[in-house]
């Protein structure tokens, strides 16, 4: 079965190091003969199997929030269990992973109706406790809530790196309605932030195990959704989704998928400003204009 499209599994390996220097590894976790092999990363981290561990190596403290995440008695998923940490490491255990197949739309959704019933007063970054450490400006919720407040702010970022036209024709589609994505109120909630296929893999048991925590922050569950369904899944893998996270909990607003492409468009626009591996290839342009051309 072929997995789901997933064009980022390409950025990944074009910013993953062919090779790392031994000392690296054993000044974080100690003297070792077992083998070695760099894994596919990612501007955030470098992974490195050693053995049955990931040594997984940060540009940066590793986040508390991001250790209490992988320790979470999670139910409907799993993460690779937590072994070890430093100051700017975590030691993972090893799994072996299959991509996500079109038929795991109702395990996906049950993950993330279970990951989204944290919810916050209020949106912002995480402590070590999941508890809000930096509030967001108060009109940043706003911002984030209404897709066009998000996507014109990634738009001020990114618009130097893209073609005029397709600035043009983004910025006609933000300013053409100005409800075109007012989303109805809802509360932050725990939101993953990169709950993209390329973060979400299925165990040998079938169990779907989901990675990279992160960039996780109280903000709004359609921006997860949004990056789920980025790379246009096949329809049963989105209504088997959309059954499961309803009957989890999750909360779907009316037009709930057209808002979320719109929210996506920011993040899009955001990753194409500050990522310079995204800006080799036509992916996320392209993206864009079938965003706005879909209305």
């Amino acid at each position: 079965m072929e997995p789901l499209r997933n064009p980022e599994a390409a950025w990944s390996r074009a910013v993953t190091p062919q090779t790392i220097d031994r000392s690296e590894i054993e000044r974080r976790i100690g003297p070792t003969n077992e083998p070695i092999e760099v894994l596919s990363g990612g501007f955030a981290n470098t992974n490195v199997r050693v053995g049955d561990r990931v040594l997984r190596i940060k540009r940066g403290p590793a986040p508390a929030k991001e250790t209490t995440l992988h320790r979470r008695a999670w139910r409907s998923f799993r993460t690779p269990a937590l072994l070890a940490e430093g100051d700017d490491f975590l030691v993972l255990e090893f799994m072996q992973l299959a991509p996500l197949p079109p038929t795991a739309g109702a395990q996906v959704g049950r993950a993330l109706a279970e990951i989204h019933a944290t919810t916050y007063p209020e949106t912002g970054f995480l402590d070590g406790d999941l508890a809000i450490a930096q509030p967001f400006p108060p009109d940043g919720w706003s911002e984030l809530h209404r897709g066009v407040g998000y996507a014109r702010a990634g738009l001020d970022e990114a618009e130097r790196f893209l073609d005029a036209a397709l600035v043009a024709r983004v910025r006609a589609f933000l300013d053409g309605d100005p409800d075109v994505a007012e989303v109805e109120p809802d509360a932050p909630v725990l939101a993953h932030t990169d709950f993209k296929v390329s973060n979400l893999h299925v165990a040998p048991d079938g169990e779907l195990v989901v990675l990279d925590w992160e960039f996780a922050w109280a903000g709004p569950r359609l921006l997860d959704i949004g990056q789920l369904l980025r790379w246009h899944p096949p329809e049963p893998f989105v209504q088997a989704f959309a059954d499961a996270y309803r009957q989890g909990g999750g909360r779907l607003v009316n037009g709930w998928r057209r808002f979320a492409a719109i929210i996506d468009l920011g993040s899009l626009l955001f990753v194409y400003a500050h990522n310079p591996i995204m800006r080799t290839t036509d992916d996320i342009p392209r993206r864009i204009a079938e965003t706005i051309d879909a209305g």
